[in-house]
């Protein structure tokens, strides 16, 4: 079988396709599309070392050159079922439902479900249980349907490397499984971020969505290094404008609505724009701890009156151990160290 000149490697795979309340479970194809003979650039994403080279649609997303062919054109729900898929080189519709272990997807391009989902979910979706070691990678992840149900890629046990996303309403939703392990065992690295769908008519949210770039809401083992994330948005279809214009929520939003956190670095991150760029939030407990270090912090967040902007901000100081956070913390424009006060860059509530 071949894609115009292209080779394809098959590998069979269980899948399950849910259309509407039905499920048919089918025998279907790991397509892996051969690459198109391209010459090499002079540094490949993939040999750049993290927080060297601030990431973008150069560095992320489907690599330039790559043959795309087209998968689960019906747009439904593609639940994953079987440990070791891989899903290569593909242009894949609908919304991915991981429910194996050792799942890779990579060099494609994910279009997310036709229709609005009935609760949160992700493009990719690994909220599962049965979710184990996957990886998301080199893949461009913009929905064809945004909504505030519909994030980039959602739950635990991931790892999600050079990704382009764009257009979901958080970017990354990280998070232990509520009444499972204590552990989240999310990696993020070298993705970009940027350019969120907000929504004025929320289920969760009075004031519209917070839209964020990543949203850490719990757990343990969580690392998010070398990322770019500008926390802009602009209205979906039948919107009203948001008031906040073109800020979304936050760029990295550490709190603890889940569970603790621990073990948790945000390091050598660019982060721009939002409400707020970083927020250090100890939620429903009395303490957090995290690393947050070596970041280069832009200044265009929302002005909340006379020059009051937040790029770091942290709810309580009594309930917060940051580390590295007035020692390492730079502006991206001067590399000036962020310092506490009003316009130093780090601010507390109380």
């Amino acid at each position: 079988m071949a894609i115009g000149s292209k080779k394809i490697q098959r590998k069979n795979i269980r899948a399950t396709y849910a259309a509407g309340a039905a499920a048919v479970t089918i025998t279907a194809l790991a397509l892996t599309a051969a690459p198109a003979v391209q010459a090499a650039p002079a540094l490949a994403p993939a040999a750049l070392t993290l927080g060297s080279y601030q990431p973008s649609a150069s560095t992320t997303g489907v690599p330039a050159g790559t043959a795309l062919k087209a998968y689960n054109t019906s747009g439904a729900d593609l639940v994953i079922t079987t440990d070791g898929t891989v899903l290569n080189g593909l242009d894949i519709y609908g919304d991915i439902k991981v429910r194996a272990k050792n799942v890779v997807i990579k060099n494609s391009r994910l279009h997310g479900g036709k229709a609005i989902p009935k609760s949160n979910t992700g493009v990719v979706d690994a909220t599962s249980a049965a979710v184990v070691n996957l990886v998301v990678q080199d893949s461009t992840i913009v929905p064809d349907r945004p909504s505030y149900y519909r994030d980039g890629i959602v739950g635990h046990d991931y790892t999600a490397r050079r990704n382009h996303i764009q257009g979901s309403n958080d970017g990354l939703g990280i998070f232990n499984r509520p009444g499972g392990p204590v552990t989240a065992n999310v990696t993020a690295e070298g993705n970009y971020i940027h350019g969120l769908t907000y929504w004025s008519y929320d289920p969760a949210h009075s004031d519209g969505t917070h839209n964020d770039g990543i949203q850490v809401q719990g757990g343990q083992n969580i690392r998010i290094v070398g990322n770019n994330i500008v926390a802009n948005s602009k209205p979906g279809t039948g919107s009203a404008p948001n008031p906040r214009g073109t800020h979304a929520g936050t760029g990295i939003m550490l709190q603890q609505n889940v569970a603790q956190l621990a073990n948790v670095v945000v390091d050598k991150n660019w982060v721009d724009d939002g409400q707020t760029s970083i927020n250090i939030d100890n939620g429903k407990y009395s303490k957090i701890t995290v690393t947050v270090s070596n970041n280069k912090l832009g200044r265009n967040q929302f002005d909340f009156g006379n020059g009051s902007k937040y790029p770091i901000r942290v709810i309580s100081r009594a309930a917060s151990t940051v580390g590295g956070l007035t020692t390492s913390n730079h502006w991206a424009d001067t590399q000036a160290l962020l310092v506490e006060g009003k316009t130093g860059g780090i601010r507390y509530n109380y």
